[in-house]
């Protein structure tokens, strides 16, 4: 999640809003204000990249199991980051992956997760190493919508 320096000195936070019910959201939404505030100083200048921000969610407590967590610790930390796209906006050329899926059903799509990116690793490595920017996913059940390309989900039909 990004927040941009503005030309007028504002700041832009992109996708505030995590999936969780509307009790939470307003709190989220402050910690993350907070956090960005108090982080100020280290988003980059305009054009020159964003905060990234990575609330963080994760089981605590005195217990140690496959079990759900007795606790839960809720952090952010942030990070500046260059520009994603370092020389602006520019075609790239995409390896169709047919094999490897990003999103399956009942899977944990809608949520970040420590393990969504882990299954598509190889994909991507695969498609450097054939000389592609990147990889168009497909999707799981009849390889005709392309829903990910890379980190960013779009939904599309392939003609």
């Amino acid at each position: 999640m990004p927040v941009f320096a503005l030309s007028n000195r504002g700041l832009l936070l992109k996708q505030p809003l995590p999936s969780s019910s509307r009790d939470r959201v307003d709190q989220f939404v402050e910690a993350v204000k907070d956090t960005v505030l108090a982080n100020e100083r280290w988003v980059p200048p305009p054009g020159k990249g964003s905060l990234y921000i990575r609330p963080l969610l994760m089981g605590s407590g005195s217990v140690l199991s496959l079990a759900p967590a007795p606790e839960f610790t809720f952090l952010i930390y942030v990070s500046p980051v260059g520009k994603y796209f370092k020389d602006g906006l520019s075609p790239i050329d995409l390896m169709v992956e047919t094999k490897t899926h990003r999103a399956t059903p009942g899977g944990t799509g809608c949520v970040k997760t420590i393990g969504n990116y882990a299954a598509v690793l190889k994909a991507q490595s695969s498609a450097k190493a054939k000389g592609y920017s990147d990889v168009l996913y497909l999707d799981h059940s009849c390889a005709v919508f392309y829903l990910f390309h890379g980190a960013a989900g779009f939904k599309n039909h392939l003609d």
